[in-house]
């Protein structure tokens, strides 16, 4: 009973029809007169146990009216511990005997409202506030924080939508202030303000499937890192097997080539080609003891772009990576990653990083600590994460960080780096000191 109430009152809400007071002496309009129901709810309704329906309307004997009446009768079965009149008590007992079964049915329905939305429908996201101390010195170059803005806002919502007991559409957008170099205010993520990414998942067999646009990567995201329109299949338990072939956001160099197939001098252009270079590859993942794992991509795209009015070779169409995980201890882990492309030259990419501990977000006073040495060359990746500036390509250096849980689902974290930026470019290389700090609340 004490969940049929509960569920019944909950309907009145879902179903918008309750809530508001009469507006008349008449608590109802519109009213078949000859039912007993009408002077049982007015009484009620003058001793203050219940409001009525939302349009202050009753429309007797119809179906629709006998719901609006079972929801008026919910409201007021809340309220039976707080009634003292015996004559109350009994008006609300045998108008809960008279709509009984439109009672079970908005239970039923309120049933089924929360078991989408608890099963079917599912969202999560966090928003995050950023400020940056970010300073580079260089020959002729401005700093590198060249809009003048240190403070940065994220906002990020994520869903999840159940087709059935095998498939899934996900979904996710966000919206931000500053967060990069290119974004002068409050803007969409995705392109011309539409869902920043968009698929589903689902198994086929033993397979499990993605196709539409989201955010892969696989190791430590040295090699891939983007928003990629694509199809990955996975399978495998002990050897986790991944196939993909997929389109990223950004992310590919382009190079213009004369006739004879010379290299034209200042001719690298990070072309929108990036959209129309399919990547493909497959990546492994095991461990090889309970304290070692092992990631290895495999991975290639096409070997030239030609949009028409220009015609450029892909510095690199073929690339691996090695990524190695380590537990050193209980509370502290190693990951080493080593990424080599087939570009002619600066094409390698080493990423060192050990973590002690780490922040739980359901575990207030939770924390962790890193250090990190990277070198990242210019030709090393297809299309690399380069986690919001903060660790960007062509650059070699190290970070070090911590983060801890201030109250459930709140983190903070804050990192200091040095870094060369350029490392390509013997004239045009860029010191940059970079002070990070950051608030996130996940929900």
């Amino acid at each position: 009973m004490k969940k049929k109430l509960v569920a019944s009152l909950a309907a009145a809400m879902v179903l918008g029809v309750a809530g508001t007071s009469f507006a008349a002496t008449n608590a109802f309009s519109d009213v078949q007169k000859g039912h007993w129901s009408y002077d049982a709810v007015n009484q009620l309704q003058k001793d203050g146990i219940i409001e009525g329906t939302g349009d202050g309307k009753f429309v007797g004997d119809r179906a629709i009216s006998r719901y609006e009446m079972a929801i008026i009768v919910a409201k007021a079965m809340t309220k039976t511990d707080k009634v003292v009149d015996a004559k109350d008590k009994a008006i609300i007992t045998k108008l809960t005997a008279e709509y009984s079964a439109e009672l079970d049915k908005l239970g039923a329905r309120i049933d089924k409202v929360e078991s989408i939305t608890a099963n079917d429908v599912k969202f999560d996201g966090f928003v995050r506030g950023r400020y940056d101390s970010d300073s580079s010195t260089s020959k002729g170059q401005d700093a590198i924080n060249q809009n003048g803005g240190n403070k940065h806002y994220l906002f990020v919502l994520n869903g999840t939508v159940k087709v059935n007991d095998q498939w899934a559409v996900k979904f996710g957008n966000e919206l931000r202030y500053g967060y990069t170099q290119n974004d002068k205010g409050w803007g969409y993520g995705g392109d011309g303000g539409q869902l920043f990414r968009g698929w589903a998942e689902g198994k086929v067999g033993e397979v499990s499937v993605a196709a539409g646009r989201k955010w892969f990567g696989y190791g430590d995201c040295g090699a891939i890192g983007q928003e990629s329109t694509g199809l990955w299949l996975d399978f495998g338990k002990t050897l986790k097997t991944s196939l993909f072939v997929a389109k990223p956001k950004t992310g590919i160099g382009m190079a213009s080539f004369n006739a004879d197939g010379s290299r034209v001098m200042n001719g690298d252009t990070q072309v929108n080609g990036a959209r129309e270079t399919s990547l493909y590859g497959i990546n492994f993942n095991g461990d090889i003891s309970s304290d070692i794992n092992v990631n290895l991509l495999v991975g290639g795209n096409k070997k030239e772009y030609n949009n028409g009015s220009i015609t450029a070779k892909v510095p690199m169409s073929s690339w691996q990576q090695l990524t190695l995980g380590v537990k050193l201890s209980p509370e502290m882990k190693l990951t080493t990653s080593y990424l080599k492309t087939n570009a002619d030259d600066f094409n390698k990419r080493i990423h060192v990083r050990l973590d002690y501990k780490g922040a739980d977000n359901n575990v207030p006073g939770s924390y962790g600590m890193y250090a990190r040495y990277f070198k990242f060359d210019a030709n090393g990746a297809p299309a690399a994460d380069d986690e919001w500036g903060s660790v960007p390509n062509n650059a070699k250096g190290w970070i070090i960080g911590y983060n801890r849980v201030l109250a459930k689902n709140i983190n903070w974290e804050t990192l200091y780096s040095q870094q060369t930026q350029n490392t390509s470019e013997a004239n045009n290389k860029t010191d940059r000191k970079l002070i990070r700090t950051q608030f996130q609340f996940n929900f």
